[in-house]
């Protein structure tokens, strides 16, 4: 008989615990639906700021990048570019000076080359506000590579074009070797 009191519920008991149980589980369902709330919530903070930290981000390297400077291949694929545009245009100034790309020989045609070369690196470094053409900025190296590329004979300042004393004097030497009248220094 002990046993049947301590098993069976009182009748008022059975209300109240029915009743507590009742309020504990929709509490619970209550909580449960608070916590997807709060998740909810949580989640999407999370993106909000996932995205703003990544636009933050993008935005700081594109300002580092105003300061990098070119890559050491960068540099020697403008400098490149650089001298083989000398190169043609040193062939293109001798034509229309003298109607032969070979007047003067070898070390005329190298002491122009070297003018036209200096001429191109000023305009470059002068065009893209640098000291030094390896300053130019990482971030304008394809503007840079194509400013380069197309430098010509029209791109050349005028003190360019003129003939120096140290040019004319090696151009005169080899005029003289080969029995060929002497070109006169040009008015400054």
């Amino acid at each position: 008989m002990m046993k049947e009191t301590l098993t069976t519920p009182v009748k008022g008991e059975n209300r109240s615990s029915l009743s507590v149980l009742g309020n504990l589980v929709k509490a619970q369902a209550l909580q449960a639906e608070i916590n997807k709330m709060v998740y909810s919530s949580i989640t999407e903070s999370t993106e909000q700021a996932k995205k703003e930290l990544k636009e933050y981000t993008n935005r700081s390297i594109e300002e580092i990048k105003k300061f990098i400077p070119l890559t050491d291949g960068e540099a020697s694929q403008l400098k490149q570019a650089i001298t083989s545009r000398a190169a043609i245009t040193t062939k293109t100034w001798l034509k229309r000076k003298f109607h032969n790309p070979e007047y003067g020989g070898k070390e005329f045609f190298s002491k122009k080359y070297g003018h036209i070369v200096r001429a191109f690196y000023s305009l470059i470094k002068h065009h893209f506000g640098a000291i030094k053409y390896t300053a130019i900025l990482h971030s304008n190296f394809e503007e840079a590579l194509g400013y380069a590329n197309q430098l010509n004979y029209y791109s050349l300042p005028q003190n360019t074009k003129r003939i120096t004393e140290s040019q004319l004097d090696t151009l005169n030497k080899w005029e003289k070797a080969h029995n060929l009248p002497l070109t006169k220094q040009e008015d400054k």
